[in-house]
């Protein structure tokens, strides 16, 4: 079985919770992952103090296995340029000199192709909606993103996992009751024709894990929990692990329990590829 590590929403700042954060960082240290994936939001406010926190645990995390990261609408500083006028550079100039200086990487590992979209642009026209609470805070593709991330997939090996990396939620939160992307339920039928058989996303800080068919496809989103003090409705933080073998896809969910000071299975899916 070939594993996969699926983290996001760490919100490094006052919402962390530097006891979990530890937790994981042991889990890196074992370096039993053929992938880490950390699907947005390292940092809460965008300052350099809370971006130097979370290159230190991306490095942690490219120490231990084949790393990809992409922004989350928190690490964007998206007041540099509204609909276009004002510096679009400067929204990306924090992520860029600590993280990384792309935003749109495909990781290919052993096993496995791993293509990512950039979901948070700020507040930009293809970003509005009718909706006041979206500003600044929704995502958004746009179609040549789409097309570029297929064909990365096209690109996957015989019997790889062709996996698909957002940070904006395409499964609508069951609590939130909110879509993370301004296509709404319209993004679940965007996705099939990628090709992906795994779907990671995060930001609406609630676990799910369902198989989606659209389009004569299926696939398996993983929407992973936050690793701060942010948990919707008063449920364990979490992150979710994810194993496959030519057959099946297996996501586990690793929920944290404060007592113990460590994370602990809590439930687990298996889908058939």
């Amino acid at each position: 079985m070939r594993t996969l590590l699926h983290l996001g929403d760490i919100h490094f700042g006052h919402p962390e919770v530097p006891a979990a954060v530890a937790a994981v960082a042991r889990r890196l240290d074992a370096r039993r992952w053929d992938v880490v994936a950390i699907s947005g939001d390292l940092t809460q406010r965008n300052r350099p103090a809370q971006f130097a926190k979370a290159r230190a645990f991306v490095e942690r995390a490219r120490a231990s296995a084949p790393t990809v990261v992409i922004p989350g609408n928190h690490d964007v500083a998206w007041w540099w340029c509204v609909g276009g006028l004002g510096m679009r550079g400067a929204m990306y100039a924090g992520y860029r000199r600590w993280i990384s200086p792309e935003f749109e990487p495909t990781l290919r590992a052993v096993g496995a192709v791993v293509a990512t979209i950039n979901t948070s642009h700020g507040i930009q026209w293809h970003t509005l909606t009718t909706r006041l609470r979206d500003l600044a805070v929704v995502g958004a593709v746009r179609p040549e993103q789409w097309t570029r991330a297929t064909g990365e997939l096209a690109a996957a090996g015989a019997g790889d996992l062709r996996v698909l990396m957002l940070h904006h939620n395409v499964l609508r939160g069951r609590l939130s009751n909110r879509w993370g992307l301004t296509s709404r339920a319209r993004g679940l039928d965007d996705l099939a024709p990628t090709g992906a058989e795994v779907v990671l996303c995060g930001h609406d800080h609630e676990s799910q894990v369902e198989q989606v068919e659209r389009g004569g496809r299926r696939y398996v989103v993983s929407q992973v929990n936050t690793i701060s003090n942010r948990a919707r409705g008063g449920l364990p933080i979490s992150y979710h692990e994810i194993a496959w073998d030519a057959l099946t896809v297996t996501v586990t969910r690793q929920s944290w329990n404060a007592a113990a000071g460590d994370f602990a299975e809590s439930a687990s899916w298996s889908f058939a590829r």
